[in-house]
């Protein structure tokens, strides 16, 4: 356990701060790499990924919060003090995509598209945060005595090292993700999918976890029911709200030269506006979006 990484002079630099900004650059990273095919720029990518990211904290920290009213009711001055612990990742799923698809409707991105890409960097975010929670020594298990139980300094007793079982599974589920991605027929598959995922993923380890607040593990694994329920809905009978791959509605047509909206940064929207969100028209990247200049094989 390393809650510590290094000393900067006076700034103290925390493993799980460590870890959550690593996570957001990954996320960045391999959201652009699955959107930059499809003609969105690094700063569109940066506009969703800035929104997401601080609205995500916030909902963290505030569920966090909602989950030991009692213990911030008397320093609520700690409530915004943050090192990067006492976060809550449904909070920053919830708030965190609230915050994406107002950013990428206000920049007149297809949803879905956004959605596929969040949720291919779930994950993987997810991952890389529980290896600082590792360091951290939070978000620990029940007793264990199995062989690879772990021993955290300070404790005589050896617990399940949850945090690095919610790391292999949500890296596997990382990698399956990314395998399906090209083979999905519908924009917004992969998203629920990851949802789905990540679901099962915390409803399971719930069993091992141990939490301050008994209540926590029901709380946690009644929405990890909704969320795998709601997922596979949308992957069954709701598959008709979930637009087909290499289809566009007619308004999002070529339209006197000009890509419809969410267009081509440069080129006219069919309102007279500019549309900053894409590649020039000089842009060397091809746009596979379905229904561009460029069509899909």
């Amino acid at each position: 356990m390393h809650p510590v990484l290094f000393h900067v002079g006076s700034w103290t630099v925390y493993s799980y701060t460590a870890a959550g900004m690593l996570a957001i650059i990954a996320a960045i990273t391999v959201a652009y790499l699955r959107l930059k095919p499809k003609g969105y720029t690094l700063t569109s990518v940066l506009v969703l990924a800035f929104a997401g990211s601080a609205a995500g904290l916030l909902g963290a920290r505030l569920f966090y919060v909602a989950g030991h009213l009692d213990a911030f009711s008397h320093n609520p001055g700690e409530i915004l003090t943050l090192q990067m612990s006492g976060l809550v990742f449904y909070g920053a799923v919830i708030v965190g995509g609230g915050a994406i698809i107002l950013a990428a409707r206000l920049l007149k991105i297809k949803v879905w598209e956004v959605a596929d890409a969040v949720g291919l960097v779930l994950p993987l975010g997810l991952a890389i945060g529980r290896a600082g929670c590792f360091l951290n020594g939070c978000c620990g298990g029940k007793p264990s005595g199995l062989p690879w139980a772990v021993t955290f300094p300070g404790t005589v007793q050896s617990v399940h090292p949850t945090q690095l079982y919610e790391l292999i599974m949500s890296l596997t589920a990382f990698v399956f993700l990314v395998y399906l991605s090209r083979r999905l027929k519908r924009d917004g598959e992969l998203f629920f999918l990851a949802l789905a995922a990540c679901g099962t993923i915390r409803f399971f380890m719930e069993f091992l976890r141990v939490h301050e607040n008994p209540l926590a593990a029901s709380t946690f694994q009644i929405l990890s029911v909704a969320i795998i329920l709601l997922s596979t809905f949308f992957l069954t009978s709701g598959k008709k709200l979930l637009p087909v791959r290499g289809i566009k509605k007619e308004s999002e047509q070529l339209d006197n030269g000009a890509i419809g909206p969410g267009g081509l940064p440069g080129m006219s929207n069919g309102n007279g506006s500019k549309d900053l969100t894409r590649g020039s028209a000089s842009d060397p990247v091809i746009d596979l979006r379905p229904g561009s200049l460029a069509t899909r094989k």
